[in-house]
């Protein structure tokens, strides 16, 4: 089975997490960047994201991915802002044909848990099968091997 971990870090901790998971499945990295990159203050991230989320945007991306047919699984990772994923995930998700494939969203954060994700993938995601998302902030090589 061939994988691909695809993740969004504004901090970098989701980053460290994204990495973790690529080593122990042995899966291929990307890193998602918007068009625009967000704001290097919190507090401009966290205002931008709100508004993101409540017109439902869908952010543009840079990052594009030519080969994505030749992958089983997807492990989609992203930090949590207002209980939620970053619309940018959403914009990923609405962007490629799943078809035949699994997403699996792991996230980050300050102390909300996965919250409104799942849902909110599984809405964006229009082909493919989306797994629950799970908390990436405690993942040991056993918890990714169950995840999975």
């Amino acid at each position: 089975m061939k994988t691909l971990v695809v993740y969004y870090s504004w901090s970098g901790t989701t980053e460290k997490a994204a990495k973790r998971i690529a080593k122990v499945t042995d899966g291929d990295l990307v890193k998602l960047e918007p068009e625009k990159a967000y704001p290097a203050s919190y507090g401009m991230t966290a205002l931008k994201s709100l508004v993101e989320q409540i017109i439902h945007a869908r952010p543009k991306l840079k990052t594009t991915i030519p080969n994505l047919e030749q992958y089983d699984r997807i492990l989609l990772g992203f930090p949590i802002w207002w209980y939620n994923c970053p619309m940018l995930v959403c914009s990923f998700l609405e962007q490629y044909d799943f078809s035949g494939k699994k997403v699996y969203g792991f996230c980050t954060h300050g102390g909300s848990g996965p919250s409104k994700s799942f849902a909110a993938m599984q809405k964006a995601c229009k082909t493919g099968t989306v797994v629950e998302c799970i908390d990436a902030g405690s993942l040991t090589e056993q918890k990714i091997r169950e995840w999975l």
